[in-house]
């Protein structure tokens, strides 16, 4: 294919992809428009190049096919980026278990033996999948271990660690009330005061 042949495939079908970008890719990924475009004429090149893509090529079966193939590619993205928000939760639980077994004096850091404990507490699933995880496992392991999608292992991390932050929430309440119960009158009734 010429590069005069291919320009007239573009401006052919111009109209069409970019209809089928506006239509399938979603708002918040109007950012990678150029992306879509691209890739989905890069594609449309290495077909027409080996002889594939529409039977009759004819201005309508090319402009048919080529929205096809961009919005193909906007569902692709679409995808790209939810495996990538997911994979970056799954590393927010993890950071974020890292920080609670951190042996530190901050009161939102907890001891690595108290996390054991509240990790105890938990359902079955949940406390068996974050305690693998404790013990540095990766996620495919837990999944294979267990005979569970990788998407199963993900939720119950999530579902595990919204439990986990319940129970951090009720054990800081706790502590408050055991705090406030346990200060010592300023004024001790034994105690004399001078003036």
């Amino acid at each position: 294919m010429t590069e005069s042949e291919f320009l007239k495939v573009v401006t052919g079908t111009k109209r069409a992809v970019l209809g089928a970008i506006r239509a399938h890719l979603s708002p918040d990924l109007v950012h990678a428009i150029d992306d879509v475009s691209q890739e989905t004429y890069m594609r449309i090149y290495r077909a027409l190049s080996s002889g594939k893509g529409p039977s009759v090529p004819d201005e309508d079966s090319l402009s048919s096919w080529a929205y096809v193939i961009a919005r193909n590619e906007c569902l692709r993205l679409r995808s790209r980026e939810q495996k990538s928000k997911r994979n970056q939760d799954v590393a927010s639980d993890l950071v974020l278990l890292q920080q609670w077994t951190q042996n530190d004096s901050q009161e939102k850091n907890l001891e690595l033996s108290h996390l054991e404990e509240m990790i105890a507490r938990l359902e079955s699933p949940f406390s068996e999948t974050l305690g693998m995880l404790l013990e540095g496992y990766s996620l495919k392991e837990i999944a294979e271990r267990h005979r569970v999608a990788l998407g199963t292992v993900k939720s119950r991390i999530y579902r595990g660690r919204e439990k986990l932050r319940e129970f951090s929430t009720e054990n800081s309440q706790r502590k408050k009330d055991a705090d406030i119960r346990n200060v010592d009158d300023p004024l001790d009734k034994d105690e004399v005061v001078s003036i």
